[in-house]
């Protein structure tokens, strides 16, 4: 877009030093000049194209005075331009209500030469760059001395409407020669940014589900096929009955009320495997920590049969509830007793034990205590085993224990290690609970 397309043909010609001259001396070789920015960038290259000539940018047209700025104002631009020039998002530094500078951010956000803005009133540039009247009103009213942030919209012919959050913020000085700043945010992108997060971090969540359970596949097999051949057996047991002898009411109702029972069984076990592995986000309500760790132990259970895991839980009783998605909470406590089995694998028959314990802690929290005797952690890794892709294990993800902690940070908890290297690991899980007086007046 050109300068003269955008702001009009005063912008490109008029008084070369109020306007043209005005953001070199910002922008000059100490700050934002061709040693910060480059020549494609916010130097006076950019003024090139309207006719300026290098010795245009001798210190001589560079006075403050010629400006009419307080003097503080030179050091002020000295010292926040590579700053200014380099923030992620678009920044304008401001003084006299006039356009001293803009980043590179900037230039990005609004498709528009540096060139054309800088140097014009403030209240002229947002009203071009397709600002309202108030919005307007708003951005060039005095900044308070602890800065403040609007939200805005602006519109442009032939572009969907663009949400923008606007910081203002003082940078030094007082009164009308005072430098200060406007940091434009680009809250659609933003927001679609968080929308794109927020999938793909549901997609890790849904492929560490699976990850989790398919380790125990075999054994969860094995559990489903259970409850199906004791179908099958008391079929066969009812064919049988029904073949050549009188029948007896209650011996047939028995062997139906057994089939029933197993079907069921084998249902509660799939439709357990279906919710867990599908994820959906339930609204936020009373989750019970100790239903919790009886659902994984559902799934747990056969993986530690199978490895010879001996286990005990101590569930204390009346737990009050935690306020959050039974899901993830399920996910959480999966996640460390995954870990848990895993640890002990190579451990000699015998030596594998699981302890699960949960807890009351305190008035506000819930604790949920995870031990194996499994190889224990480094000493060395520390926190670090909770960072993505840590692992102690051959053939680990490193994904468990940081999605554990993420999950519980979701429900306003914490994930907590302790371990000595070869005696085994101790994961806590603290949730914060319901209060009695919420429970009876939810």
């Amino acid at each position: 877009m050109e300068a003269a397309g955008f702001f009009g043909a005063d912008a490109v010609s008029g008084d070369r030093v109020s306007r043209n001259h005005f953001a070199p001396r910002c922008l000059g070789p100490a700050n934002f000049g061709p040693a910060n920015l480059g020549p494609a960038n916010l130097g006076p290259a950019n003024l090139e194209p309207r006719g300026l000539e290098p010795r245009d940018l001798e210190p001589r047209d560079l006075e403050p005075k010629r400006l009419d700025l307080g003097a503080g104002v030179l050091p002020a631009c000295e010292r926040v331009g590579s700053i200014l020039a380099n923030f992620p998002e678009g920044l304008v530094s401001v003084s006299c209500g006039l356009v001293q500078s803009v980043n590179h951010a900037f230039i990005r956000l609004f498709q528009v030469p540096g060139a054309a803005v800088v140097g014009l009133p403030l209240h002229r540039v947002l009203d071009r760059l397709g600002f309202g009247p108030g919005d307007v009103a708003a951005l060039i009213s005095p900044v308070p001395s602890q800065g403040d942030d609007l939200e805005l919209v602006r519109s442009v012919a032939g572009m969907p409407p663009q949400n923008l959050l606007v910081r203002r913020f003082p940078i030094e000085g007082e009164g009308r020669g005072a430098l200060h700043a406007l940091v434009f945010v680009d809250e659609t992108s933003w927001r679609e940014a968080q929308r794109s997060t927020e999938v793909l971090v549901e997609e890790l969540l849904r492929a560490d589900r699976q990850a989790a359970l398919g380790e125990m596949a075999m054994a969860l097999a094995h559990e489903i096929n259970q409850p199906l051949g004791a179908i099958v057996n008391f079929a066969g047991a009812a064919r049988r009955t029904l073949t050549g002898r009188i029948i007896r009411a209650g011996e047939l109702e028995e062997v139906l009320i057994n089939i029933g029972a197993e079907a069921a069984r084998a249902g509660d076990v799939i439709k357990s495997l279906r919710s867990f592995l599908r994820g959906t986000p339930q609204p936020a309500t009373d989750a019970s920590v100790n239903a919790a760790v009886k659902v994984v132990l559902g799934f747990a259970e056969p993986a530690m049969r199978e490895q010879s895991i001996d286990f005990r839980l101590d569930l204390a009783p009346s737990l009050p509830p935690v306020q959050g998605d039974p899901i993830i909470l399920q996910q959480i406590i999966l996640n460390l007793v995954t870990n848990a089995i895993q640890a002990m694998g190579m451990q000699p028959l015998g030596q594998r034990h699981l302890n699960i314990r949960t807890a009351r802690e305190g008035a506000s929290n819930v604790r949920v205590d995870v031990r194996d005797t499994g190889i224990g952690l480094p000493s060395e890794l520390g926190e670090r085993i909770f960072d993505p892709f840590i692992t102690t294990k051959v053939n680990g993800s490193g994904l468990g224990l940081s999605i554990a902690r993420t999950l519980a940070q979701r429900l306003g908890g914490t994930v907590e290690a302790g371990a000595e290297e070869g005696r085994g690991t101790r994961f806590t899980i603290r949730l914060p609970c319901r209060r009695e007086e919420d429970v009876r007046h939810a």
